[in-house]
C-alpha cells in the first residue's frame, strides 16, 4: 500500500512539474513580442487616447504575466528543493485540490484569502486618499 501511494505521489509531482515547465515556456514566449508597446503618432486626439489606453492595458497584462512567471519559477524551485506544497505564509500544507487547480500556488487558501482582504483594504485606503 505504501509503495502505491509513493508511486501516485511521484506521478502527481511529475505531472505538476510538466505543467509548470510548459507554463514557464509559454510565459517566456509571451515576453518576446513587445510590438504593442511602440509609440505611434496620430494627428487625431481620439486615436492618441485609444493607442495610449491599449498600451496601458498591454503593460498591465505584461506586469501580471511577469508576476505569474515569478510564481511559476518559485514553484519549480520549491519542487527541486522539496518545499513544494508548503504555504509561504503559515508553513502549512497547500491542499492537493488547490495545487491541481493552480500548480504555482505558493500559499494555502486561508492565507490567500487573508492576502486578498489586505489588498482590498489597501486599495480602498488608496481610493479614499484620492477622494480627500
Amino acid at each position: 500500500m505504501y509503495h502505491a501511494t509513493e508511486i501516485r505521489k511521484q506521478a502527481t509531482e511529475n505531472s505538476r512539474r510538466a505543467l509548470l515547465e510548459a507554463k514557464l515556456g509559454e510565459l517566456s514566449q509571451a515576453f518576446q513580442d513587445r510590438s504593442g508597446l511602440t509609440i505611434q503618432n496620430s494627428a487625431d486626439l481620439f486615436d492618441k487616447i485609444a493607442m495610449a489606453r491599449d498600451r496601458d492595458l498591454l503593460v498591465q497584462r505584461m506586469n501580471m504575466s511577469a508576476q505569474l512567471l515569478i510564481d511559476v519559477r518559485n514553484a519549480l524551485s520549491a519542487l527541486n528543493s522539496g518545499a513544494y506544497g508548503l504555504c509561504e505564509d503559515c508553513d502549512g500544507l497547500i491542499s492537493d485540490r488547490r495545487l491541481d487547480a493552480i500548480p504555482w500556488a505558493g500559499v494555502c487558501v486561508t492565507c490567500q484569502e487573508l492576502r486578498d482582504r489586505v489588498q482590498r483594504a489597501d486599495a480602498n485606503d488608496d481610493n479614499l486618499s484620492f477622494a480627500a
